[in-house]
């Protein structure tokens, strides 16, 4: 793959450490796996999903950049009020691709309350001056409960600092093209748009403009995270079900294999840069929300920081139960940074062994050790290296995770688009605030005696 080297031969259906993945293997894994890609190709042909497209929109690069633009020049701060793939999506871009420290270039800053917590937003409201500060209201369906109660407080806060007009040029709606509460609304209060396609979904919109113009705003490459993505995409679709040719495909059924037949149902993705940690963070919702739809059978995605979690996790997940799956992600290619070899702590022998090598180095003797470790007691480990930490990379590294998403759905005999269980939830709230319509939860939420409870 272009900017991408997925090894997978740590996965072994077989789980022999070492011993690569048997024709036998894929033999037996090959019949459902086309069956899934041809599923996941059908839906996309008819026109049900839309993130397969997404790479092709020059148009949305085009119109982010010139939203991006028309923001005042004092504005120096953008907001993203969402929730899910309306922050889990642009938050994963932002920390992959600007710098933690220092100088972020011709960019802005971004920020992402991406929770009800009032303490949060308080002091978010309290550090971010209304003049120099827009917010992107991101919300597909216009009526998340969420990000509806962050904009009553920010559109307030707005207009009574900068007024209607200064309000106005300081909110930018993200929503359904047509429908929705959150549409008629920027309708009627003349606040900028930008679409999401009616077929893609939130956690599938990432390289829609629910990603892209938070990305603009913060002067990344945009059209480079298109490039990446529509590389790895015509790989795949080339590829067609070839399980020995699709990385994607393969990442599904061999993970799904993971769990229904080797019965390790928790997939640890563990990126080797502080970059990708929010690019895991993300995927756990896709795969999570994706795929969680079976009592008898799901993954369960965990994100695990390293090196920092060899500190933490790395003993239960070397002699823990073995129910896990291992997904690494590192940059093939680091910043220089080399430890000096001079001086009186270079002459400590505890850390000579240091001098003169690159910070680089030590990081990636971490994830070589934790790989090797792994797969002495017969874990099943992956690594999928970008040859770089950027936007073209990021770029085909989220796609490659949405198509295996898409293929693994089928797999599981689930719908990977849906959320039946986030929708109850949400009912559930609408009901405990009283919302009209939804009595029925609000009764359902009702406090009674519960015998026998455990409650001091």
């Amino acid at each position: 793959m272009k900017h991408l080297t997925l090894d997978l031969s740590g996965f072994s259906a077989s789980a022999i450490a070492g011993a690569g993945i048997s024709d036998s293997d894929l033999d037996g894994i090959a019949p459902r796996a086309r069956d899934a890609f041809a599923e996941a190709m059908a839906c996309w042909k008819r026109g049900d999903v839309g993130f397969w497209d997404l790479p092709d929109d020059h148009g949305a690069v085009a119109d982010a950049k010139a939203a991006a633009a028309r923001l005042p020049a004092e504005v120096d701060t953008l907001v993203v009020l969402g929730i899910g793939g309306s922050s889990l999506g642009p938050h994963a871009l932002w920390s992959a691709l600007v710098p933690p420290f220092g100088e972020r270039g011709a960019g802005r800053r971004l920020l992402f309350p991406d929770n009800s917590d009032p303490a949060t937003m308080a002091a978010l409201l309290a550090s971010c001056p209304p003049e120099r500060t827009a917010y992107n209201v991101v919300t597909k369906s216009g009526g998340t409960a969420e990000t509806a109660a962050q904009l009553l407080i920010v559109e307030r806060h707005l207009v009574a600092a900068v007024g209607e007009e200064g309000a106005r040029a300081r909110l930018l709606a993200t929503t359904d093209p047509e429908r929705g509460g959150l549409r008629a609304l920027a309708g009627e209060r003349g606040w900028a748009t930008l679409p999401v396609p009616a077929n893609v979904g939130g956690r599938f919109s990432v390289l829609s403009a629910v990603g892209l113009y938070p990305a603009a705003v913060a002067g990344l490459d945009i059209a480079g995270l298109l490039d990446g993505a529509r590389a790895v995409r015509d790989d795949i679709v080339a590829a067609g079900d070839d399980l020995r040719k699709n990385p994607a495909l393969a990442l599904a059924a061999l993970l799904h294999w993971q769990n229904a037949e080797a019965g390790r149902p928790l997939v640890v993705v563990m990126p080797y840069a502080d970059a990708l940690y929010d690019c895991a963070d993300w995927f756990r919702q896709l795969w999570g929300e994706s795929l969680g739809k079976r009592s008898d059978i799901a993954p369960t995605p965990i994100a695990s920081r390293m090196a920092t979690d060899q500190h933490s996790q790395l003993q239960l997940y070397t002699e823990g139960p073995d129910d896990k799956s291992y997904l690494v992600l590192a940059p093939a290619k680091r910043p220089a940074l080399v430890m000096p070899g001079d001086g009186p702590v270079a002459a400590r022998p505890e850390y000579g062994y240091l001098a003169n090598r690159q910070l680089g180095e030590l990081i990636d003797a971490e994830l070589r050790g934790t790989v090797a470790s792994l797969g002495a007691r017969q874990r099943p480990v992956a690594t999928l290296l970008l040859d770089e930490v950027s936007s073209p990379a990021v770029g085909a590294l989220l796609f490659l995770f949405e198509a295996a998403a898409a293929f693994a759905g089928p797999l599981y005999g689930v719908n990977p688009y849906d959320q039946p269980g986030v929708e109850e939830a949400k009912r559930l709230a609408f009901g405990a605030l009283g919302r009209p319509g939804f009595e029925a939860e609000a009764e359902k939420l009702a406090v009674r005696p519960r015998p026998g409870g455990l409650i001091f």
